[in-house]
């Protein structure tokens, strides 16, 4: 198991920003992560716009799992309409 961040970017429209999120999180956990914080940043303004929007609710969830299940969280949430952006990035162990 290594650590991992993954920070998404949703679309502002929602109803509930952090079920959203906590739906990402239940499909990271699902997939054998153990998730140890989730952080909600809130509503920013976008560098340049992306898929017609301007602002953006950013999130980071930080996870423990296996390296080779990351290709399936890229692949499940590029499929979530309400995910503007996301990024997954491996941590240094401390």
């Amino acid at each position: 198991m290594r650590l991992y961040e993954l920070t998404v970017i949703l679309v502002e429209n929602l109803e509930d920003h952090k079920e959203t999120v906590e739906e990402i999180a239940g499909v990271v956990r699902g997939l054998g992560a153990e998730v140890d914080k989730i952080d909600l940043w809130g509503k920013k303004r976008l560098a340049y716009p992306i898929k017609k929007q301007l602002e953006g609710f950013y999130a980071l969830i930080t996870f423990k799992i296996a390296p080779d299940a990351i290709k399936e969280i890229d692949r499940v949430l590029s499929l979530r309409a309400s995910v503007l952006r996301h990024m997954v990035v491996a941590m240094d162990e401390e």
